[in-house]
Order: C-alpha cells, then sequence, then structure tokens
C-alpha cells in the first residue's frame, strides 16, 4: 500500500497543496478498499494487488490533469450522505449544505409544499425530502444529463421527489397553479463571467458552465426571474431561500424589497460571506 501512496504524493506534488493531497489519499483507499484514515495508518505494509495499484495510477493522472476527484470516485458527501456525481451536474459545496440545514431548522414542523428550482444534481431536493417526510418535495431542471443524475440520487436515497424538465428563465407561468407552493429554494447559476478568471482550472475544465455563470451586466438574472415568479407561485407567506454570489448581498436584498417581498435576510456563511438569501411572500400581495 505504502508504494501507492508514494506514487499519489509524487504524482500530485506541486499541483495540490499537502493537506489537499492527503484529503485525495484517505478519499482514494475509502472508495478502493473501504479503509478508514486509521485502516490507512495500519495497514501501510499491506501489499495491494496490481490490479489496485493500476487504479490508483489511473487516479492519479486524472487528478494530475485536475480532473475533480469526486467525478472520478463518482460521488460525493452532502449532508452526511453519499450522492452519485457524474459529469453534467455540479459537484455539491459545503456551503449548500449549510442552506439546506437551515432551511430544515426553520421548516421541520409544517406538511409543505417546496421546489427546488436548478436541482443539478438533486442534493438539496433529495435530502429535504429525507429530512422533511411530511413535505412534498418538486424540482426542475434544464438539462437532461443533470436531471437523470438527480432522478438517480432520488432512488439511492428512497425518497419521491417529483422531476420536471423545466427552464426557470422560460417556462410558462400559466400552466402552473397560481398558489401552489409553499416554499421555493434555488442555488441557480451566480458567478459572473469576469470572476472565472480566478477560478480553478477543476472547476473551469469539468463542471457544466450552464450552471455557474451568468452575463455580468445580470448578476441577479435567476433571482430576479424566481422571484417574481414566486409572487405568483406561492401561497401567502410562502418562503423564498436563495444561495448567492456573496458579492451580491445587497443587490439581492434590493430586488426582493422592490418586487414586495416582507422579512427579507441576507445570511452569512462559516466564513463570514453573504451567502444566503431569504424573504417572505406578503399575506395581501397587490
Amino acid at each position: 500500500m505504502q508504494p501507492s501512496i508514494d506514487l499519489l504524493r509524487h504524482t500530485l506534488q506541486g499541483i495540490y497543496p499537502p493537506g489537499e493531497i492527503n484529503g485525495f489519499i484517505r478519499l482514494i483507499f475509502e472508495a478502493l478498499c473501504d479503509y478508514t484514515p486509521t485502516d490507512i495508518l495500519l495497514r501501510k505494509d499491506t501489499i495491494l494487488s496490481e490490479d489496485m495499484h493500476r487504479k490508483i495510477e489511473e487516479i492519479a493522472s486524472r487528478l494530475a490533469r485536475q480532473e475533480p476527484i469526486q467525478y472520478i470516485l463518482g460521488y460525493a458527501w452532502f449532508c452526511d450522505r453519499r450522492f452519485y456525481i457524474a459529469p453534467g451536474a455540479l459537484i455539491p459545496r459545503p456551503e449548500t449544505e449549510e442552506l439546506v440545514r437551515l432551511i430544515i431548522d426553520e421548516n421541520r414542523s409544517r406538511p409543505l409544499r417546496i421546489a427546488d428550482l436548478g436541482t443539478g444534481s438533486g442534493c438539496i431536493a433529495v435530502t429535504l425530502a429525507r429530512e422533511l417526510p411530511q413535505c412534498r418535495v418538486e424540482a426542475w431542471e434544464l438539462s437532461p444529463e443533470a436531471l437523470a443524475i438527480a432522478r438517480r440520487n432520488a432512488e439511492l436515497q428512497q425518497v419521491t421527489v417529483d422531476f420536471y424538465q423545466r427552464d426557470i428563465l422560460h417556462y410558462d407561468l400559466s400552466q402552473l397553479t397560481p398558489g401552489s407552493l409553499d416554499l421555493i429554494v434555488s442555488n441557480p447559476p451566480y458567478i459572473c463571467r469576469s470572476e472565472s478568471r480566478a477560478m480553478s482550472e477543476n472547476v473551469l475544465g469539468y463542471e457544466p458552465h450552464e450552471a455557474l455563470f451568468v452575463p455580468d451586466e445580470t448578476p441577479l438574472l435567476f433571482y430576479d426571474k424566481i422571484a417574481r415568479d414566486g409572487l405568483t407561485l406561492l401561497s401567502p407567506g410562502g418562503r423564498l431561500y436563495f444561495e448567492i454570489n456573496e458579492a451580491q448581498g445587497p443587490a439581492c436584498a434590493c430586488m426582493l424589497e422592490r418586487q414586495g417581498y416582507e422579512q427579507i435576510r441576507i445570511i452569512h456563511d462559516l466564513y463570514d460571506k453573504d451567502r444566503f438569501a431569504s424573504a417572505i411572500k406578503p399575506h395581501a400581495h397587490g
């Protein structure tokens, strides 16, 4: 086993920081051998099969090309659950876990009709369906590839989510029942094109750009449309929850206020950045 660890360290040295390489080693041996971090320490002298060593060699070369480890292994952890992940859907982020936990904490007691708009891998919708079993959850997604991944995750987690192929920006609102939802959550594309210059190759080279980027001129493109449609789709007192670009907190709050929402909050993530927005549709929307 030690030669395989040495191979990983040698191949990835200078591409990733040492702490990240240690993280990769833990994930790889967990995925391939079902080893815990303690097993890795105690079993260094274990002789791995030629086949296993070749697999590790291949993973090392893919990591050296900056392919994300989640796409290589085919899964990611989200809210303590293992989700199937493949190119075609974004890799779930820790910030999104914070958003989901916030929604669960604030809406635990009521049977709600929830929609996750732009569901991607389905991690938000599926986790909410698992944690809030009294709620009915639906999820919208434009990309057929992402929808297939999300559906598989609902099956793997044994939850019922109603999936719809819909374009958030262009669907026909008149086909949907007014007031048919109590909660809308969305983590839509929110990175401005100009911000891509500061992003790493493992994101730019592999994750779907349509799920990441918005034009510089319209950074709130998706939020504005979802908030407007929410005034029709949400029941009175219904709630909106967004994950947002850290630079857009004040602009997002202004937009929600302009549209007539109440109890608008911009909430910080663990790194103290503006990362989430929530608002309530008024009871008497004129």
